[in-house]
Formats: structure tokens, C-alpha cells, sequence
């Protein structure tokens, strides 16, 4: 079994970062916030509306699963956060702790309904927690590696094996892709030479609590904007 680190400081810069779930969608450095009531579909013809950043079609939106759907959209929208359409030769490192339990138990127990020997080989797909990064990275057209590294949540240790993949020169970017209950968060990562904490930056190294703090930074900056229209009036 591989050790993860615990260190708190890494050789990696954040270039952009995205979080989107079904109801809306934060880019860290272009402050845009995209909201739907239509879940993720609804988020993505929303930002395709307001032409507010260049946008890669995604031809398997339609056809794919929530996951997928989500790693899509975040990705892309990390990207664009960072400057960029397409990420050339980006690792995908998907993470979270949240695998494909979901898809797992809907797939078996289809199949257990259906006799045992007729379940639906659509379901088997979504069953390997990979899948959806693939999606991302087939629709993006990435060209680094993707694999899932197992996490109970926490940043450090997926921060720790972005730094270890990138200071090999395997890949370019680093994007790491965390689902958890329904949430994406997206971080496009590059080797620096400078020692970042990221935990202290984001005040947190858990999902729920980059998550938490990002929103509510959201939520004050979108207040301000609208009592500094209030204020200036028609």
C-alpha cells in the first residue's frame, strides 16, 4: 500500500479552480458564479449564454452520467480559469474517498433483478471511478495520465501525489478532480518553484471545508456587487 504525505507545503502553484455542483458553478479567479435550477445541464447551456468564456463543446454531455457530467464541466471550467481551452498534456488525478459506490450497488442490483445474467451492460460503466475522468479528459482532448488515487478526503495527500507526478515530467498540469455528495472541486496544479501551503490558503485541507469557505467568499463578493448596484442606482 502506498504512504501518503503529511507534509502541508508543496512545490505546485493553483492556476485555477473551479467548484460546480447541480444548483451552481464558482471560478476562483475570474469570480464568475453560474446558477440553474435545470441541474448541471442547466449550468452548462448557463455559461454557454453568456459567453463569458471561451467554451469547448462537449459532445458527450448529453449521453453521460451525473459524475461525468460534473468532471466535464469543472474541468472545463478550471481551465477557463486559468486562461486556457484546452490543457495538452494535463494529468487527471481524480480523488475524494467516494469512488463509485453508487454505481457500483445500482449495477449489481440490476443485475441481481434481472436473473443474474441480463444486467445492463450500460450500468457497467459507471462502475469504474475512472470513468468519469476519462470523460473529461476525452472531451478536453488531455493527453497526461489519468487515475483514480484513493483519499479519505483530505487535500494534502492527492497535493502530495500531484507534486511527486509532476516534478517527474510526466506531465505538464496536474488536474485534480475531488467528488464528493454531489460536489465537484477542480484545481489545475503546475510545478513550482516556490513552496505553497495550500491548507492555509483555503483555511482547510478537506473537501467540505474548501467547499464551505469558498462559498461564503462567493456570498460576500456577489453581496457586495449587488448593494454596489443598489447604490448607484438606474
Amino acid at each position: 500500500m502506498k504512504k501518503t504525505s503529511r507534509k502541508n507545503s508543496f512545490k505546485l502553484s493553483l492556476n485555477g479552480m473551479a467548484l460546480v455542483n447541480s444548483n451552481h458553478a464558482l471560478m476562483m479567479n475570474r469570480g464568475l458564479s453560474f446558477e440553474s435550477k435545470d441541474g448541471v445541464a442547466g449550468i452548462y447551456q448557463e455559461i454557454v449564454s453568456s459567453k463569458s468564456i471561451p467554451i469547448m463543446r462537449l459532445d458527450n454531455f448529453r449521453r453521460a452520467g451525473e459524475k461525468a457530467r460534473l468532471a466535464m464541466l469543472g474541468s472545463l471550467l478550471a481551465l477557463a480559469d486559468a486562461g486556457l481551452s484546452t490543457g495538452g498534456s494535463t494529468a487527471i488525478i481524480g480523488w475524494g474517498g467516494e469512488e463509485s459506490m453508487t454505481e457500483n450497488r445500482a449495477y449489481f442490483t440490476d443485475y441481481a433483478v434481472n436473473g443474474r445474467f441480463l444486467g445492463r451492460s450500460q450500468l457497467f460503466i459507471g462502475t469504474l471511478p475512472s470513468t468519469p475522468l476519462c470523460e473529461a479528459a476525452i472531451c478536453l482532448n488531455l493527453h497526461g495520465p489519468v487515475y483514480y488515487f484513493h483519499s479519505d478526503g483530505s487535500l494534502n495527500p492527492v497535493l502530495a501525489e500531484a507534486e511527486s507526478l509532476l516534478s517527474s515530467q510526466t506531465a505538464g498540469q496536474a488536474l485534480l478532480l475531488g467528488l464528493s455528495r454531489g460536489e465537484l472541486l477542480a484545481l489545475l496544479l503546475e510545478h513550482s518553484g516556490d513552496v505553497n501551503d495550500f491548507s492555509q490558503s483555503m483555511q482547510t485541507d478537506d473537501m467540505s471545508g474548501i467547499y464551505h469557505h469558498l462559498g461564503e467568499k462567493f456570498s460576500a463578493t456577489e453581496n457586495l456587487n449587488k448593494q454596489s448596484t443598489i447604490s448607484a442606482g438606474p
